[in-house]
């Protein structure tokens, strides 16, 4: 059992089909269930999400994070499969043990490749977003994308074939209107949330609001974007071009039934042999040893990806120092503990149809591959706060919001480094992990949210 056990009166179990005849409950049964029978009128769910939705929700674990601040998490289905199971995570500020505090501000965080819920954004919750927003008295809440949750032991992955950018937009969908009828359960009422995206999850974001664009306003569930280091669409050639190249050089792989990619399984290992044997021999990286290569998964990352054809130049989680052969020794702005942490917590595998989807939009080639989920981009007009790494996405991820039809548009890039000097640059991970990270990132973010 998690620390701090499960809440013996949680308000959660009103959620529950047992409850769902009594008082208040009753009303917030129905109110769910007709939003989800409209998601469905207009296609944006199937069926099977909406029998998740119906609030078949089980009594959560509860954890203590730092004082009175706690997370719940529970998982959902949202289908017939085994493997059809997302996780939902709630991080807010208790008035008493199993009693969540009242919050006008909800937000929810949606995670990107390799890391689910805990691993991206609690690593360290003694130094983590969600908890310095819930302190804050923001009430955050996560997905773990149901590839997240798939176990290491798997060897037959044909359930995953057609796991897409869009199943993931369906689920973000579905984890939406769980927080948000557990918020109103629990006297938050019932507007629109926030929807924060890092990396893949800010793609993510950008498809399920392309979809929600196209469904009455009354039925629509986010109210503002914060898409984080990230871009779905680029105006520099050379990118788009090896979007392509990444795209058609994957197809044939998933074409010939190889449905998963294993660079979780890859991180993990890393990260296990730095810790069992950090002065041994790299075999993931050769010419490394351990430590060197778990350093080099933050501060060198663009050498997971074939040369020349990384989403941006340079592109790193961490901004690293270097020794006199370019071997990385260490770490500007993140403890090395916290990577380490964040290597730790690697989900095994991910969809490949999930990354050719998103090499697919940036490709932007329909002589090549065309997708549906970028269609209404300028018919997203929630207001965008962009946040880049300028070691990351960085200004590169400014152009997609330009595409869309929002009127309030912000945007906030952390950029600390002469351009002689690009592998020291705020990394894309720094934004959460960084010692600096709440005067740099979550502040701004903070001050964003309390203004929307």
């Amino acid at each position: 059992m998690a620390p701090g056990g499960i809440a013996p009166a949680s308000p959660y179990s009103q959620l529950s089909s047992t409850s769902a005849s009594r008082g208040s409950s009753k009303e917030t049964f129905f109110i769910m269930r007709k939003i989800a029978l409209f998601l469905l009128l207009f296609g944006f769910v199937t069926l099977a999400q909406v029998r998740a939705e119906s609030l078949q929700i089980p009594q959560p674990d509860r954890r203590v994070l730092s004082g009175n601040i706690v997370e719940y998490s529970f998982r959902v289905p949202v289908g017939p499969g085994p493997h059809d199971v997302i996780g939902v995570h709630r991080v807010v500020k208790e008035t008493a043990p199993g009693v969540p505090a009242r919050s006008s501000k909800g937000i929810l965080l949606a995670h990107g490749d390799i890391w689910g819920f805990r691993a991206a954004f609690l690593a360290d919750p003694a130094h983590s977003l969600p908890v310095f927003l819930a302190q804050n008295g923001v009430d955050v809440w996560g997905i773990d994308f149901r590839w997240t949750l798939v176990p290491a032991a798997t060897t037959d992955f044909t359930f995953m074939k057609n796991w897409g950018i869009k199943t993931d937009a369906q689920d973000l969908g579905v984890a939406l209107t769980v927080a948000r009828g557990v918020r109103l359960a629990t006297g938050n009422g019932f507007g629109k949330m926030l929807l924060l995206g890092w990396s893949r999850g800010g793609q993510i974001g950008y498809a399920y609001l392309d979809a929600e664009s196209q469904i009455p306003p009354g039925l629509r569930q986010v109210r503002g974007f914060i898409p984080v280091d990230i871009y779905l669409k680029t105006d520099l050639e050379s990118l788009r071009l090896a979007a392509c190249t990444r795209y058609l050089g994957s197809l044939p792989g998933w074409q010939g039934g190889g449905f998963q990619s294993i660079n979780g399984v890859i991180v993990k290992t890393i990260h296990d042999l730095a810790v069992a044997d950090p002065n041994g021999a790299s075999p993931i990286l050769p010419g490394f040893t351990n430590h060197q290569a778990s350093l080099a998964v933050g501060s060198m990352t663009f050498l997971f990806f074939p040369p020349g054809l990384g989403p941006v130049p340079d592109y790193h989680f961490t901004g690293g120092t270097f020794d006199v052969s370019g071997a990385p020794d260490g770490l500007v702005y993140t403890p090395e503990s916290r990577l380490l942490a964040l290597e730790g917590g690697s989900s095994p595998y991910q969809p490949i149809r999930e990354l050719l989807d998103a090499d697919a939009a940036s490709c932007d080639d329909p002589a090549i591959v065309d997708v549906s989920f970028d269609d209404h981009l300028d018919d997203i007009k929630v207001p965008i706060f962009y946040v880049g790494a300028d070691g990351g996405f960085g200004y590169y991820g400014i152009y997609t919001t330009t595409l869309l039809g929002s009127t309030d548009v912000t945007t906030h890039v952390v950029d600390l480094q002469p351009a002689s000097a690009p592998l020291a640059e705020l990394g894309h991970a720094d934004l959460f992990i960084a010692a600096n990270a709440e005067t740099l990132v979550w502040q701004p973010m903070l001050t964003w949210i309390q203004g929307h």
